[in-house]
């Protein structure tokens, strides 16, 4: 039913165009085609943005080598993109479809803009997932790639910047949620990696401090203790430290503890450091001062004084 309806509906809307599902005899099919155009962007201007889809398809359908052809493919996507309750999934899909059709057409730039523009109106907040964000950079990247010169590629720049940000403060998020729930070495691979992937966009006091943050509570993880031991076991030149003599056994703990006091050590003099860069840095925020406590609670004197002078 929902078919015929629909069916019904293009017959309507092609009626006032003296056209049906045929061509009829005698009408050139460049001015049918261009008439159908005509009859969509009327409808898009009047808001009327199914019936414009139902004359478009009928285009797309029936006269897919007429001239107007491309412009169809772009006002499809149109009028999904620009309809009072966008759907972007919609418009993307029709985009996509434009440059498959259509890769060295002149408005592949429009395309590429607009698809990009479908996956960046469907940005998440910066504590959900990201995948919109990444694939909205890389929309935008493919445009300054491929058309440097296009009227699009200012706007693309901006927006690449705002990509860049959003996917740093999620990396930020996610780096302060493991130092929360105390998962300090997935903290810092994330804050570390963070620091040196998108050093320009990150907010760096609250890096450095839940970097610090992270390094002054880590202690071995299971598997820096399964290397050490690897490690041992071929030192002693044995497949494994299940048959060791007792005196074997007495080294193996001593050496063991010292790996481990030595492994910390160093988790905490980085600590340090990274406390220092934010107090030197950026010596009148808050979180430089919460960096400053750290430091005088960890031994090093003269910090908190220095900074409130």
């Amino acid at each position: 039913m929902k078919r015929i309806l629909i069916a019904l509906t293009l017959t309507a809307a092609l009626a006032g165009l003296g056209l049906g599902c045929r061509k009829p005899k005698g009408i050139d099919k460049t001015i049918q085609s261009s008439e159908l155009l005509a009859t969509a962007d009327k409808q898009l201007k009047q808001g009327k943005f199914n019936d414009a889809r139902l004359t478009l398809r009928h285009l797309e359908q029936y006269l897919p080598g007429s001239p107007e052809f491309p412009k169809a493919k772009l006002m499809l996507g149109d009028s999904y993109f620009f309809q009072p309750s966008p759907s972007y999934p919609e418009a993307e899909v029709e985009y996509a479809s434009f440059l498959n059709y259509f890769p060295r057409h002149e408005l592949r730039d429009y395309a590429l803009y607009h698809r990009a523009l479908c996956h960046f109106s469907s940005i998440e907040g910066a504590e959900r997932d990201q995948a919109e964000t990444r694939k909205a950079l890389d929309g935008f990247q493919v445009l300054l790639a491929e058309a440097p010169g296009s009227p699009y590629a200012g706007e693309a720049r901006a927006k690449i910047l705002q990509c860049w940000r959003r996917i740093a403060e999620h990396e930020l998020i996610v780096g302060v949620f493991y130092v929360n729930t105390y998962y300090y070495p997935g903290a810092e691979r994330r804050l570390k990696s963070l620091l040196e992937t998108y050093p320009d966009y990150v907010d760096r006091e609250r890096a450095y401090f839940y970097l610090g943050e992270a390094l002054r509570q880590r202690l071995l993880t299971p598997e820096e203790l399964t290397q050490f031991n690897k490690d041992y076991a071929v030192k002693l030149q044995k497949e494994d430290l299940k048959d060791l003599t007792k005196e074997q056994i007495k080294q193996y703990s001593k050496d063991s503890e010292e790996f481990s006091n030595e492994r910390i050590k160093v988790f905490r003099a980085e600590a340090k450091s990274y406390y220092q860069k934010l107090v030197e840095s950026y010596p009148g925020s808050e979180w430089a001062r919460r960096a400053a406590d750290r430091l005088v609670t960890m031994g090093t004197a003269g910090v908190k004084e220095e900074l409130d002078s």
